[in-house]
């Protein structure tokens, strides 16, 4: 699978209770019959919000654009919104770079996600840099897991996305220290992106449970 669809949301506040019997009883039990299968919910720790994201993984653009434009999203969706505020969509595609099977669920880890557009004229150059220079740095160190670059290809706020994970949050402190790392973040910054951002996401409780989202 090589597609991502992504929802972000913040809950409304004095509507915590509401939201979580509503996501719990029939949001996620139903969105899954549509055809999208759940990889992985979060909360963003450190970073630009809205707080909460789920994650589902498809097979193809085709098949988001049909479930999203049918009745039973639309419904589930609206429903949804009478409790959050902030809902964006977002469809990642994944660029090749990190070669994989299918995109794993993903349980009892934390994220270190990177977000940025690239510079007029500088993809050739980028792409070199990302399989000379970035993966292979990014690979050495033996507490990350290079989890996958993205592009987005429709909806969020820039045109790419790194994704690392971690099964300790204190190794996200020490890839912050790591000179390896700080070094191709610097020129990945200076030579070739603009808008850089980053967020650091834990994912909720068991997510093939009802209460992952339950924060």
């Amino acid at each position: 699978m090589s597609l991502l669809f992504i929802q972000n949301w913040d809950v409304i506040q004095g509507k915590e209770d509401e939201y979580v019997r509503y996501v719990n009883d029939t949001y996620l039990p139903e969105i899954t019959t549509l055809g999208f299968i759940p990889v992985g919910g979060y909360y963003v720790e450190v970073g630009f919000g809205p707080r909460i994201l789920a994650v589902f993984a498809s097979e193809s653009l085709d098949d988001i654009s049909k479930i999203i434009t049918g009745k039973g999203f639309k419904d589930l969706t609206l429903a949804l919104k009478n409790c959050v505020c902030n809902y964006r969509n977002t469809v990642l595609e994944s660029t090749g770079a990190v070669k994989r099977g299918r995109y794993p669920i993903q349980k009892g880890v934390w994220k270190y996600n990177q977000y940025y557009d690239l510079r007029p004229g500088t993809k050739s150059a980028y792409a070199q840099f990302v399989i000379n220079e970035h993966l292979p740095a990014m690979q050495k160190i033996d507490y990350v897991e290079v989890t996958g670059g993205w592009n987005v290809v429709l909806g969020g706020f820039c045109d790419i996305v790194a994704e690392f994970t971690f099964k300790d949050p204190e190794d996200i402190g020490r890839l912050m220290k790591n000179e390896e790392f700080r070094r191709v973040t610097r020129k990945l910054k200076k030579e070739f992106v603009t808008n850089y951002a980053n967020r650091i996401l834990r994912s909720t409780e068991r997510f093939d449970e009802p209460k992952w989202f339950r924060l």
